[in-house]
């Protein structure tokens, strides 16, 4: 459990423990799915997940499968943040063990331990902050992918995410500290 919450700490995940639930999931389980009401966190200790959405093309359903991710892993961590349905369907194609905290459990550790529950909305913040800026990073390079050169590639970033140029100097001291490591992509 510490590896999935290393910013807690053991005295915090031990007093984490109490609130879960010990469930075994099998290989075919559907455990969210997108657009379903549903608050509960998965402590996933192991297994491999497949990520579907259902979107439309032109009026016609199109399923994408997003992603696909090894366990040990969080996943639902998004509705306890925001309180929206389930975005997308996630499903076990490797069975495993995991610990479940349901939004009642959640609430009782908001009420009864708030420094845990703190820790617990700051990490969950960092795994999504984490998450998208993965997402940002494969979109961008993707799209990138075999440019020819530099001018190409801008023009190529610039139509799917919005007014792209080259860095002025002035301008890139300006807006940014000296020792920021931007992300490197290569695009030719």
């Amino acid at each position: 459990m510490e590896s999935l919450l290393p910013t807690l700490g053991g005295e915090l995940v031990s007093s984490l423990i109490p609130f879960l639930e010990s469930v075994d999931v099998e290989n075919g389980r559907v455990l969210v799915s997108q657009g379903a009401e549903g608050s509960e966190i998965y402590f996933l200790l192991g297994g491999m997940f497949t990520v579907f959405e259902k979107i439309k093309i032109n009026g016609s359903s199109v399923i994408l499968n997003t992603a696909s991710f090894p366990g040990p892993s969080l996943l639902g961590e998004v509705n306890v943040l925001n309180e929206t349905t389930r975005s997308a369907t996630v499903v076990a194609i490797e069975g495993c063990q995991c610990f479940v905290l349901s939004q009642g459990k959640f609430d009782q550790i908001v009420s009864s331990n708030p420094k845990l529950a703190i820790q617990l909305l700051k990490a969950f913040g960092a795994i999504v902050s984490a998450r998208s800026a993965n997402f940002q990073n494969r979109v961008r390079g993707n799209i990138l992918n075999d440019s020819r050169s530099i001018e190409a590639a801008i023009h190529k970033l610039g139509r799917y995410t919005g007014k792209v140029s080259r860095a002025d100097d002035a301008l890139d001291k300006k807006l940014f500290s000296a020792d920021l490591e931007s992300v490197s992509y290569i695009s030719f």
